[in-house]
């Protein structure tokens, strides 16, 4: 970067301040004047700046994050439902079809042991799947 000589006329006291500053921070007046400069011209962002600014972002970065999270949760519920709902048309769809094959006897024994099954393995307490114990028809 390049240095250009400017004459700048300042009051005793700024001059006194500085020379004071650039001696306390073993550097030369030059250097500080023009990071002071920098800094006042909003070239270089102060840490005053920073902390006005950054709780300012992060607050918007939260509440973006939150409003993404309860949209998740909405999308979220609505699959759900809809998973439910076709889980729901697919149980009655099987019963009609067993129904049909094999007479109401044999479909409802199916469905009740398909019900127990699937509850137990949502409590835990089974390690089989519903389809092992579905199908086996009451003698």
């Amino acid at each position: 970067m390049a240095r250009h000589q400017i004459h700048l006329w300042l009051d005793d006291k700024t001059a006194a301040a500085l020379r004071a500053h650039a001696h306390d921070q073993g550097s030369k007046i030059s250097t500080l004047a023009d990071q002071a400069l920098r800094t006042g011209l909003g070239l270089i962002i102060t840490a005053q700046a920073e902390t006005n600014v950054l709780p300012a972002i992060e607050a918007v970065v939260r509440r973006v994050v939150a409003e993404q999270g309860r949209a998740d949760t909405e999308r979220l519920a609505a699959l759900l439902v809809k998973t439910c709902r076709e889980a729901s048309v697919a149980r009655w769809l099987t019963y009609a079809a067993i129904l049909r094959s094999q007479g109401r006897a044999v479909a409802d024994a199916d469905m009740e042991r398909a019900f127990t099954a699937a509850a137990k393995i949502l409590q835990g307490k089974a390690t089989a799947t519903p389809h092992t114990e579905a199908g086996k028809a009451d003698a």
